[in-house]
């Protein structure tokens, strides 16, 4: 009975000593692996600044009238630059290469319509 009193006895000794002696500054054990949800970052869309540069208009509308294309006028406020007017039928691809060309290599978007 006395052995079984003592074994129990250091038993909880051992678990109360154990239970107590604690290194970490939180004293209850807490899931420290917690999955906490973060706000994602949301991506800034980069404004598309138009050109607006006098000269650049004006080259292009020279190099159409120079390809003899004179009812095309060029609209440099919008991106891509906007070609409106009137061309010669079965000359689209004329004013859109003279156009492009005087624009740098850029596009150019076509609102022009073919003459009738």
């Amino acid at each position: 009975m006395k052995i079984k009193f003592l074994t129990v006895l250091s038993f909880a000794i051992v678990l109360f000593i154990g239970a107590c002696n604690r290194s970490d500054d939180n004293g209850n054990r807490t899931n420290v692996n917690v999955n906490v949800a973060t706000p994602m970052r949301t991506a800034t869309a980069t404004p598309i600044v138009a050109n607006t540069d006098p000269m650049l208009k004006t080259n292009i509308e020279n190099e159409l009238k120079k390809k003899g294309f004179n009812n095309i006028t060029i609209d440099i406020t919008t991106t891509p630059a906007t070609i409106r007017g009137t061309y010669p039928k079965g000359k689209l691809a004329e004013v859109i290469q003279a156009a492009q060309l005087a624009n740098g290599g850029k596009p150019v978007k076509n609102e022009a319509t073919e003459e009738k």
